[in-house]
């Protein structure tokens, strides 16, 4: 018998998290790591609203580089044993930059932290991803489906939680601040792809 006020560990999460809230959630730990893992060196902030495929903008400290993340978060493999996430955009414009990233995490709820998360260059993402054609015309879903076990599709991406801020670094120093052209171009395929997904 199970006295009140003692730990009981169950083989299940026991929260269940809507959509937006686990997005949050697995946002605001990422945004965590990268500070503690790149010793404040990298500021990570939010992009509101999320409307554009760029979740959390990564700038360095003293510096114009910066690169853009698209977090996609699960707390779960599911019945296949594969970590499955989502990007649906308009067929003809899937976003691409060499200053976008895919950063698609597992959450274990119980231990509150990123388990495990896989760093993908969008043009990585969007060459490896299984397709599939969305019920709206012209449009198409990218899904990352890696099994936990282990798939040499993804496992070359995977990277420690506590390395992420250190992955980071260099990748945004190499990028340098972004030139206007390049921007306004992102800008433009995101927002295309953000407003036709209303």
């Amino acid at each position: 018998m199970v006295a009140v006020g003692d730990l009981v560990r169950v083989p299940y999460p026991i929260c269940v998290f809507d959509s937006s809230t686990l997005g949050t959630l697995v946002e605001l730990m990422v945004r965590a790591e990268i500070l503690a893992g790149s010793a404040g060196r990298l500021i990570p902030s939010r992009v509101e609203p999320d409307v554009d495929h760029r979740d959390i903008v990564v700038g360095e400290v003293g510096g114009y580089g910066a690169l853009w993340l698209q977090v996609k978060g699960t707390t779960h493999a599911d019945g296949e044993g594969r970590i499955v996430a989502f990007a649906n955009y308009p067929a003809d414009a899937i976003p691409e930059s060499d200053r976008l990233l895919y950063l698609v995490c597992l959450l274990d709820v119980q231990q509150h932290l990123l388990a495990r998360t896989w760093l993908v260059p969008s043009a990585d993402f969007n060459r490896l991803a299984y397709r599939e054609h969305d019920r709206r015309p012209g449009r198409v879903t990218l899904q990352f489906s890696c099994l936990a076990s282990g798939d040499s599709r993804w496992d070359t991406f995977e990277v420690a939680r506590l390395e992420l801020g250190a992955r980071l670094e260099p990748l945004v120093a190499a990028l340098g601040p972004a030139p206007a052209e390049e921007l306004s171009s992102l800008r433009a395929q995101l927002s295309l792809a953000g407003s036709e997904a209303e």
